[in-house]
């Protein structure tokens, strides 16, 4: 069977001395304001490598290496613990193409299987940087905390990191691995475009939160405030229970329901959600929401 041209062929190799020169380089590219670079010198990191540190009982170096180019590296520390921490750089023009997650699903495989006393494989991300809280959760990694105020940023100002943990019991049953909960929606944000039936809520915007197969959304618009849903994701169906407030009249009115979303993907490449939606007090609809392009367009 022949692999699919956006489809990359991804394989982890140990780091080695001959490597610090283009590691240092791509962690500077790589490196954003919601992802910082390590700071190496080639020097500095070539004489690590050469006395052996990242390839120990305590932390590992990986080459990421993508259709046979080195485009990256995973580090991983902490190793001689119950819980290892990842840290993960990968190259711009590579990104967006599910290399993230197929290097985290390599780690989960490798280090688990070498170590037995490993039970969790940990990560953290900026609460801005949406792009790897996708790669976590397409890995398998769940959401576990928010550490307010941890992330000290260029400005001088600190920022809040999400938390992210694969463990033992997760890789054992192949979650790492499972596709099966459909669409990746962690981090998207859906504008109605279209309501076929029922209420019309101008200016809908729905903002979504993913954990496996769980999906948790926000959503409001005008004559509506503090709506949230919940459900359960399956393929491209999502099937959910909401509440908000109704504020078309003089007093707003507390609303309940359940909704069946189907997600599809359009010609553009963007993701919609035709949704039908039934109240407890009877009322339904349907409607089409549309992906939002970040920045709004």
């Amino acid at each position: 069977m022949s692999r699919s041209p956006d489809r990359p062929h991804v394989h982890l190799r140990v780091l080695v001395p001959d490597d610090a020169p283009w590691v240092v380089a791509a962690d500077r590219v790589a490196a954003t304001a919601v992802a910082r670079a390590q700071d190496w010198s080639a020097d500095e990191l070539a004489a690590e490598l050469a006395e052996g540190q990242w390839a120990s009982d305590a932390q590992w170096g990986w080459a990421v290496v993508v259709d046979g180019e080195p485009s990256g590296f995973a580090l991983v520390t902490d190793l001689d613990r119950a819980a290892a921490d990842v840290q993960l750089r990968i190259l711009p023009g590579v990104r967006g193409r599910g290399v993230g997650r197929e290097v985290l699903r390599q780690l989960a495989e490798h280090h688990f299987a070498a170590a037995s006393t490993l039970h969790r494989l940990t990560g953290r991300t900026h609460e801005h940087n949406v792009p790897m809280q996708r790669v976590f959760n397409a890995a398998g990694f769940r959401m576990e905390a928010r550490y307010r105020e941890s992330f000290e940023q260029s400005d001088g100002r600190y920022a809040s990191e999400w938390g992210y943990a694969l463990t033992r019991a997760d890789w054992e049953h192949g979650r790492h691995r499972a596709d099966a909960h459909g669409y990746g929606l962690h981090g998207l944000s859906f504008e109605l475009e279209e309501t076929v039936e029922g209420f019309a809520f101008p200016g809908l915007l729905l903002k979504l939160i993913q954990e496996g197969r769980r999906v948790i959304g926000r959503y409001d618009a005008r004559d509506l405030s503090d709506g949230e849903l919940a459900g359960i994701l399956a393929g491209d169906l999502l099937r959910y229970r909401w509440i908000h407030l109704d504020e078309r009249d003089e007093h707003p009115r507390e609303v309940t329901g359940r909704g069946r979303a189907r997600i599809q993907r359009r010609e553009d490449s963007r993701l919609e959600i035709v949704d039908q939606w039934s109240d407890d007090d009877g009322g339904h609809g349907r409607r089409v929401l549309l992906e939002r392009r970040r920045g709004g367009t």
